[in-house]
């Protein structure tokens, strides 16, 4: 069993992750905590195998969380961080943290932490996922700085990786979207989403225009503006059936 405790100074935000946890077999979650400091004694009390951490908390944050758990233990428990931030991740990995999750955290993206703790532990992977898979969601939360803002799926015409962060564009906004193009590709009906390069995912709903560029490639005009999205030659043939093209 492992064994977890949950550490965030806001209440929500430990019952959302103690619910996601309590649907996979293996995990109990012994602990909640609402600062740093009230962990420190509950883990100086229990044996916990895994720490799921805010990093902005009042007091004592939760980097500093985990370099107290490194100077005071040989075997301190594994530490998963969980913020609405990304500007801390390389000070959380150079702590040895296990990862980093993003608020919302994705059913999918905790079931991978998770089983990479098993994989830390030499534990097997359970036969049948105690979560089923996830329904295609019905819009994509972009975020504006601190501002989470929901997309309806028809409004999103594109999604662009650019130096290692993913922005989705719809009705002349371009909004970050914290998830990797092939997780997007996993979740987004493909019915209707388009991996049609390596950085780009297009909603064929808003294509106006097939243009054969050169080299076997294509580029896609969209709807009601100049906008153009690439085609790959390794995804030419794809867009060709999609299409009904010779």
């Amino acid at each position: 069993m492992l064994r977890a405790l949950i550490i965030d100074d806001e209440p929500p935000a430990r019952a959302e992750l103690r619910y996601q946890l309590e649907r996979h077999e293996g995990v109990q979650v012994i602990g909640e905590a609402s600062n740093a400091r009230e962990a420190l004694e509950l883990i100086a009390a229990v044996d916990y195998d895994v720490l799921f951490v805010d990093i902005q908390m009042p007091s004592l944050s939760g980097l500093e969380l985990a370099q107290h758990l490194h100077q005071g233990r040989l075997q301190p428990p594994y530490v998963v961080f969980v913020t609405a931030h990304d500007v801390h991740a390389l000070p959380a990995f150079s702590l040895g943290a296990v990862d980093y999750l993003l608020k919302p955290i994705s059913p999918q993206r905790l079931a991978k932490t998770l089983g990479r703790l098993r994989h830390l532990r030499g534990e097997q992977q359970p036969a049948s996922p105690a979560v089923p898979p996830a329904a295609p969601p019905r819009f994509l939360t972009g975020m504006q700085g601190d501002r989470a803002l929901p997309v309806p799926l028809e409004d999103v015409r594109y999604l662009v990786a650019e130096a290692d962060q993913v922005y989705l564009v719809a009705d002349g906004r371009r909004l970050l979207v914290r998830s990797t193009l092939s997780e997007l590709q996993e979740s987004l009906p493909q019915s209707v989403f388009f991996r049609c390069h390596r950085g780009y995912i297009v909603n064929l709903h808003a294509v106006a225009e097939i243009v054969p560029f050169f080299n076997g490639t294509y580029t896609l005009r969209l709807k009601g503006s100049r906008e153009e999205v690439p085609v790959s030659r390794a995804n030419a043939r794809r867009l060709r059936e999609l299409y009904g093209l010779a």
